[in-house]
């Protein structure tokens, strides 16, 4: 099966919902972010995404994940955090329409584990996904990553 622009986009809106989630209530350091998402779907081979991304002091102490613009699609909703665990279910519109669930868990300020699935349809064809996540901080100077 090819991957179509639209199949690579609801994947990417995924990865960074999944990736927003070094900033929630203090778990995470302000600075540079290294996340590695691998995403599977049934009939194709896993994909795997990796990127960097800046979080402000701001973002690290807020109780809530950051909006980022280019998952403006996607709302989270039912957020949970317990202890060093934070879970939440989404919807996403657009290109990509879908549901999913995903969690995230700490295991110090400075790297977290992840899991997420996703129901999609994208281009009227049903699709299911999982994705894996790894966040690890790399230093306290984002230098050129993109925030």
């Amino acid at each position: 099966m090819r991957i179509s622009k639209g199949l690579v986009g609801g994947i990417a809106a995924a990865a960074l919902i999944a990736m927003t989630g070094s900033a929630l209530a203090d778990h995470g350091k302000a600075g540079l972010w290294s996340v590695t998402t691998k995403a599977s779907m049934p009939g194709m081979a896993a994909h795997t995404f990796s990127s960097q991304q800046c979080m402000t002091e701001a973002e690290v102490k807020s109780d809530a994940l950051p909006q980022r613009s280019e998952n403006k699609q996607c709302k989270m909703t039912n957020q949970k955090v317990s202890g060093n665990s934070f879970s939440a279910d989404m919807v996403c519109t657009g290109d990509a329409k879908g549901t999913g669930h995903m969690s995230v868990t700490y295991d110090g300020n400075t790297h977290y584990k992840g899991q997420m699935t996703m129901a999609m349809n994208t281009g009227g064809k049903a699709m299911n996904m999982s994705n894996t996540f790894e966040g690890k901080w790399v230093s306290a100077d984002c230098g050129k990553a993109a925030h």
